[in-house]
């Protein structure tokens, strides 16, 4: 049981927490839901891809083995991955009216990912329960930080009249760098010697704690651009204007009792 919960939790935890960055304008729990359960395909989509172009067997075509972990990185995992959870996310969601604003993107992006996620945590853990809590600290939010980059360039390729090109490009190419730098250090470190693997270690640390700052920067931009919030600023402006004269009127009663 607790094997499930350490594969499951740590999804679901970043899924709410999206939920609740949406301030402005939420997504229905159904759509949510959605998005979760069929994030789940882009597993089977992701080995398909594998099978199909022979991704799996591209790494061997160069010499040395950390140039090898580097293309398994890039070319088993990282491009394969988010090409399946890019082509789940924009057919489900890039003709749906709930579509409606930017931040949309990063929620869906996000939960699209947590199926992901969510499966293959599931295999890794129940095959090696020793890698769960390593996972549950890094994997699963690799790939929560993956989808915000997909869903942000997403939401701008749709919603910005500007460098739509460029924003079709980066939603894919940035989502996969990031996914590819994550698993080449790690693959790299397991085949180096002690001093390198102690300087990769550190590297890989300095990596996640910038991308968590990009992402979070990203999902703070998108919020606050939300045509829902100027709307929201401006209901809560003329309701403190209501408040304020309601309680002028109060204190000029008193005023005229109190004579």
């Amino acid at each position: 049981m607790w094997k499930l919960l350490v594969a499951v939790v740590p999804a679901a935890v970043l899924i709410v927490y999206i939920f609740i960055r949406d301030k402005y304008e939420r997504e229905p729990i159904k759509k949510i839901l959605l998005a979760f359960f069929v994030g789940m395909v882009s597993i089977p989509l992701s080995l398909s891809l594998i099978r199909i172009f022979g991704l799996d067997e591209l790494p061997y075509i160069f010499e040395g083995e950390i140039r090898q972990q580097i293309a398994t990185a890039f070319f088993s995992a990282a491009i394969p991955e988010e090409i399946s959870k890019f082509i789940i996310l924009f057919l489900l969601i890039w003709w749906n009216k709930d579509f409606n604003e930017r931040m949309d993107g990063i929620v869906y992006a996000v939960c699209v990912s947590m199926g992901f996620a969510t499966i293959e945590n599931i295999l890794y853990v129940y095959n090696d329960p020793s890698c769960a809590w390593g996972r549950a600290l890094f994997a699963v939010p690799s790939h929560f930080l993956d989808a915000v980059l997909m869903g942000f360039f997403l939401s701008l390729a749709k919603f910005s009249a500007k460098h739509k090109f460029r924003n079709w490009v980066n939603t894919l190419l940035v989502p996969i760098l990031a996914h590819g730098i994550y698993d080449a250090i790690l693959m790299v470190s397991g085949v180096v010697t002690e001093g390198w693997y102690l300087l990769l270690t550190i590297v890989f640390y300095i990596f996640i704690y910038v991308l968590w700052l990009i992402c979070l920067d990203k999902i703070s931009e998108h919020v606050e651009s939300s045509p829902f919030s100027y709307w929201k600023k401006f209901k809560d402006k003329q309701e403190k204007r209501k408040n304020k004269s309601q309680d002028m009127k109060i204190d000029n009663m008193k005023d005229y009792f109190d004579r």
